[in-house]
Parts: structure tokens; sequence; C-alpha cells
């Protein structure tokens, strides 16, 4: 896929570079020359232009990009002004970034509806993983419902799936099986994933080092951890 990214101050910025090494096209624009300098190494398409300015987007492919991340920060005025322009433009997708209920209510009045706030999302991620730390990541999906990655808990390691009883015993599918790969510093547990097995067999023995990729409510997740001690 194809994104834009507005805005390369620090959320900007990682935010290009992990969509460049999970392989997507990312073009990315700011208007400091330092901030371009900084990523000339690792993002192909990069502009310094003036997004508040319409002309500038000349040379900006909106219309090829299948979402663009509005990352700009602290200036109120100059995200408003580009969100204005992106509608102009038809872009096809227009995700922003909030500083405040003000500018986010004001953005809605120009019919940007994907809003986010990235410290409140870095937030509520850290408060999961100080309180689970076996659970790696999941995935609301509403209704109750979510997708979790939870590190095999000690006593799954030598059983088969059949024999753990994932479904009969705690309403839980699991989707497939994952390896990790390295840790972070708040838990020797948490993993990113670097492979994925497919769909499991009835039979296959789970590994100290699986990562379960559950389907099911997130109350029956954290019940089968608790009962396991994980988490």
């Amino acid at each position: 896929m194809k994104f834009c990214i507005i805005g390369l101050g620090t959320f900007g910025t990682h935010l290009a570079r992990q969509l460049a090494r999970d392989g997507h096209e990312v073009v990315a624009v700011d208007n400091n020359p330092a901030h371009i300098h900084a990523l000339k190494d690792e993002i192909e398409y990069l502009i310094l232009a003036d997004c508040t300015d319409l002309n500038a987007f000349h040379e900006i492919p909106v219309d090829a990009c299948d979402a663009v991340i509005l990352a700009i920060g602290e200036d109120f005025e100059a995200s408003l002004s580009v969100a204005g322009n992106l509608q102009q433009l038809g872009a096809k997708r227009i995700i922003s970034r909030i500083i405040n209920p003000l500018h986010g209510r004001l953005l809605k009045l120009l019919k940007i509806d994907e809003l986010m706030i990235p410290e409140a999302m870095a937030a509520a991620w850290l408060t999961r993983s100080l309180k689970s730390p076996d659970l790696i990541d999941s995935l609301d999906l509403g209704g109750g419902y979510e997708i979790a990655q939870v590190l095999a808990p000690p006593a799954f390691v030598g059983k088969t799936l059949q024999d753990v009883g994932l479904r009969s015993k705690y309403d839980l599918n699991l989707v497939t099986i994952a390896k990790g790969r390295g840790t972070t510093a708040l838990s020797s547990t948490r993993q990113s994933i670097s492979k994925v097995l497919g769909i499991p067999l009835p039979d296959r023995v789970f590994e100290s080092d699986d990562i379960l990729v559950l389907f099911g409510y997130g109350k029956d997740v954290r019940r089968m951890m608790r009962d396991h001690n994980v988490g």
C-alpha cells in the first residue's frame, strides 16, 4: 500500500519508518529540511514542502495514496489548514492526529472522522503491557470480542491443541501460532512476531516460544490467562 505522511516530528518519523519497514510505499512530507534529511537513507520519497499552501500539493501524489496521515503536532492552525487542503483535493482517506478535544471537533467539521491521539494510544498500550506482560498485543473488535496474541502458558508446553481445550473450556478459537523475535525493556516475555505458522492442527504440540493468536471474548482470554497463572 502507499501512504503519505505529512509532518515528520517524533510521531510522524516513527510512523514513516515503521510503514517502510513493513514494506509499504511511503511519501513523507515536512517543511523542515532537518526532518527530511534525517530520513534520507530510510524513505525513498521525501518532499520538502509547506502543505498549508495548496500549490505545494502539485508535487505530492495525494490521489495515488491509499491514505494520508496528518501527523502535525503542536501547530493547531497548520493542521486545520492542511486538512482543508486535503479535503479540497479529494484525498481517499485522511487520518489526523489531534492535539486536544477542540482540535478534534474542528477537524470533524471539516469531515475528518478518523482521529487519533498517539499519546493516549501509547498510554493504553503501556497500561495493558504492565497489567498483563504475557498478553503481547490485542485488537478490540467491538462487542467484547478481540484478537489477542498471548505467549503460550507453561502448562500448555508439550500438550496438543486438543489436550488444552481452548474452545471447550474457554470458548476461544486458535487462529494461528506465531514465533517471536526479541524482547522489550518492559518484559522478558514481550516479543514481536517473526514468523506465522499457518492454521494449527489439533495434534500440533505447543512449544515454549509459541505465540497464540486467539479470537474470542476478551474476558475469556483473561480467564484463560488467570487459570494458567500467566499475565
